[in-house]
């Protein structure tokens, strides 16, 4: 009788979520270009995975409501995204351009892997089971020159975006982790100059290569591709991994030459 009434009640779960996916799906179709579908498509095939493996997780309502609200959200999102051509440009100003510069001499870079609480960050940490799922380069120690790509906080397009750590901060207990690498006056200006080239040719999250590991344009990247990108481009790259595969957590974990510098890690 209780293995009946828990399965019972996984399928009236599983329904009530099938009756959103069908909403969504026909309001983001229908207002966006019909690459979306690729992309709902692939969220679904992930979570309904983690929905019938997991009976654990299944039978806690709390965090399937918390799941999905967070695939709302993210669903909601969607139409800002685009990822077959790029929709943000100009987004990092000549002032935080110039401050990075200014900072080729200091000899080192600054790694920074966040946990933010966004719904994005919260989906994907139910798949990778990593705390940390958000990666950003900047390059001063006070992190003034903080960038990544992310979805532009509703401000500007998701793309390559200038940060600030209080921005990270998406719910209660979000924090950061903070490693400096050392790199040449150089290997600065090699980054920083492929970042200016991007921001003038423009650039889009790559939500969909989250997903299919792919990038249908070279300015089409997340977060750890892009800073990932950065290192290989200046030739300090310290492990050999295909960028659109590469995770946040990657920087710390395949750090086998020890090549990172911990700093500090903090709650926000």
């Amino acid at each position: 009788m209780y293995y009946y009434n828990k399965m019972k009640k996984q399928k009236q779960i599983t329904e009530f979520i099938k009756i959103q996916y069908t909403i969504l799906f026909i309001i983001i179709v229908v207002i966006q270009q019909y690459s979306m579908l690729y992309c709902i498509i692939a969220i679904s095939v992930l979570f309904y995975t983690l929905l019938y493996q997991n009976t654990t997780f299944v039978t806690k309502q709390h965090n399937i409501k918390f799941l999905c609200y967070n695939l709302k959200e993210v669903l909601k999102d969607l139409p800002r995204h685009h990822f077959f051509q790029y929709c943000n440009k100009y987004s990092i100003s000549n002032e935080i351009i110039q401050q990075s510069y200014q900072t080729v001499n200091n000899g080192y870079i600054y790694i920074v892997l966040s946990d933010t609480g966004t719904p994005a960050s919260e989906l994907i940490s139910l798949f990778t089971k990593k705390n940390y799922n958000h990666a950003s380069i900047a390059f001063d120690a006070q992190l003034k020159t903080l960038m990544s790509y992310n979805n532009g906080q509703n401000i500007s397009p998701p793309g390559l975006n200038a940060e600030t750590v209080q921005h990270l901060r998406k719910k209660e207990g979000a924090c950061i982790i903070v490693y400096q690498m050392r790199a040449t006056p150089e290997q600065k200006k090699c980054m920083i100059s492929k970042i200016e080239k991007i921001n003038v040719e423009g650039s889009s999250y790559n939500t969909i290569g989250l997903l299919l590991k792919h990038s249908f344009l070279p300015n089409i990247m997340f977060c750890s591709q892009f800073v990932y990108y950065l290192l290989c481009e200046a030739g300090i790259a310290y492990f050999d991994k295909k960028m659109e595969c590469v995770t946040p957590m990657d920087f710390i974990e395949l750090d086998y030459k020890r090549k990172l510098e911990f700093l500090y890690e903090k709650i926000l």
